[in-house]
């Protein structure tokens, strides 16, 4: 019989992989062949690529069984007003706070005023470009930005298929899909919907293991993704669109500090328990782009972790990452306020309110999208403002590769705060 000590050594060098120190090393190494290597890159970028399939293909069974679980079992509770009311009062205040934050700051630090001859004319030749470029190459084909409305959310939101939305991924009709029929459960006799509500509780849990197995190919998965991210933005681009890129980091930074925040104060833990809690969904978020692949995650460190009430944390969790889009919002405030300084345009009361309010709906409406094409809903905020969308969006899809994992981070983050403000601990 071997001994048992002969198993440690390979316990820890496994536990290793999911220590700070693996990712930490990992993030270096795909900056360095991101940067230095892009043929390296290209090379390594299809192990990122299952990575996050393999992430993502846990998402519609979890979102599904989740929310089914946790709407009919909430209903079924004497608690069911009480959290409906504070979704009611959190999503909009929240969407309002972090639009308003993102607004102010694009406004006070003026990325888009003042900027140097040369990044004009760096600016210029990317806007006037008329065929497609090697940044637009890389990134995929310009899409069309004339779809961009809120009736694209409004149609993609009812599916007349639950199986089709389900075998396509579209996950905002599965969203709609499981909250209905959570509440029909919910008001069905509790004792002949027992039985379902395990067996959906068993799926949620033989997933939440899958993603648990995933974490220790992490710091692989990680250093494969940011390489090929990294080796996909153009050194010229990126100077020009340099004070931009600050400010809207640094907004996200701002709005990441203060949901960090309210987490630590919700959770009654000290601020290192936290800071470690919601490790694994940030890292996450970075690494992957995918604010979906970081939902179990998400879920996992409030209730397990900082011991946020089970049942509300799975019900509110996927609905403020699939619907508020806190990233998003934040993101297309920044945004906005850049284009409107790129053209030199004056901007009152009711035009930052436009801007606000915009951004919101437009952060919203990219729950229906993918990609770059969450870009085009851009066109909600500019064209109100007589702004054109076509003239810079080329700009926005040449840094998205840099921009799209920290407006993914503030989806999923601000998304955890909201739900803190909402449940309680147990």
């Amino acid at each position: 019989m071997v001994p048992l000590k002969a198993y440690i050594p390979r316990r820890v060098s496994i536990e290793w992989l999911r220590s700070p120190w693996a990712i930490l090393i990992s993030g270096g190494l795909g900056v360095f062949i991101g940067t230095t290597q892009p043929q390296v890159a290209l090379w390594i970028a299809p192990f990122g690529t299952l990575y996050l399939g393999l992430l993502k293909m846990c998402v519609l069974p979890i979102l599904l069984a989740a929310i089914t679980n946790s709407l009919g079992r909430l209903m079924q509770s004497h608690d069911a007003r009480q959290y409906v009311q504070r979704i009611l009062v959190v999503f909009p205040l929240s969407l309002l706070g972090v639009s308003a934050i993102a607004a102010a700051i694009a406004a006070l630090a003026g990325p888009g005023r003042n900027l140097t001859t040369d990044t004009l004319q760096t600016l210029g030749v990317l806007v006037n470009q008329s065929g497609v470029d090697l940044e637009m190459a890389l990134s995929g084909p310009l899409p069309e930005a004339s779809g961009s409305d809120v009736g694209t959310l409004v149609n993609s939101m009812v599916p007349d298929n639950i199986f089709a939305a389900l075998s396509e991924g579209q996950t905002l009709k599965v969203l709609l899909f499981a909250m209905i029929f959570g509440v029909s459960l919910g008001l069905v006799k509790a004792s002949t919907t027992a039985a379902l509500f395990d067996t959906l509780d068993s799926l949620y849990q033989a997933f939440n293991k899958v993603i648990h197995g995933l974490t220790y190919l992490l710091p692989f998965g990680l250093c494969s993704l940011l390489a090929y991210q990294l080796s996909q933005v153009g050194i010229e681009v990126l100077l020009s669109m340099v004070d931009f890129v600050v400010v809207a980091i640094a907004t996200f930074a701002l709005v990441y500090l203060i949901s960090t925040l309210i987490i630590w104060r919700r959770s009654g833990t000290g601020l290192w328990p936290t800071l470690l809690a919601l490790k694994d969904p940030t890292i996450l978020s970075l690494a992957t782009s995918s604010s979906l692949a970081c939902l179990p995650a998400a879920i996992t460190s409030l209730s397990d972790n900082l011991k946020f009430n089970p049942q509300t944390t799975n019900l509110v969790t996927p609905l403020a990452i699939t619907l508020c889009r806190f990233g998003s919002v934040v993101y297309f405030a920044s945004a906005t306020l850049f284009v409107v300084q790129l053209y030199q345009r004056d901007l009152g009361l009711a035009g930052l309110g436009i801007v606000i309010v915009g951004s919101i709906l437009a952060g919203m409406a990219t729950s229906g999208v993918t990609g770059i094409l969450t870009l085009t809903m851009l066109g909600l905020v500019l064209d109100p403002l007589k702004l054109p969308l076509e003239a810079v969006l080329v700009l926005f899809i040449a840094i998205d590769p840099l921009m799209d994992p920290f407006r993914t981070l503030g989806i999923v983050h601000t998304g955890m705060a909201a739900t803190a403000l909402v449940a309680s601990r147990e």
